[in-house]
């Protein structure tokens, strides 16, 4: 963050607070990012239309899906998912993956 600032001058609490979410989040997003590019290799199409990597806490990833029945099936894939994404994101980088109902939005997928 540059400093355009004359001596004396103030600087708003939003300005500070934006420059410094962005320098933590960077990081977190491009993770998660690879996680999501990686799970759209990982499982088929029709799992990856009705999910949504949503968050990463720890080596806890957070799967948003779109219904109940895709959860149930998701739960006997997850070793095998876990396994493939630790390869591309070093291994012991997901040790579980929890999963939750939601809306699943693919408007932000790069």
């Amino acid at each position: 963050m540059k400093n355009n600032r004359r001596p004396g001058e103030l600087t708003h609490i939003a300005d500070v607070l934006s420059g410094i979410v962005k320098s933590v989040r960077r990081e977190s997003h491009t993770e998660l990012d690879r996680i999501r590019d990686t799970w759209n290799r990982v499982v088929d199409s029709v799992i990856s239309d009705n999910t949504r990597p949503a968050a990463l806490k720890n080596d806890i990833l957070l799967v948003h899906v779109a219904s109940s029945t895709l959860t149930h099936q998701l739960r006997f894939l997850t070793p095998a998912i876990i396994e493939q994404i630790n390869r591309v994101m070093g291994e012991g980088r997901i040790a579980q993956i929890k999963y939750k109902i939601g809306r699943i939005d693919h408007r932000d997928t790069r």
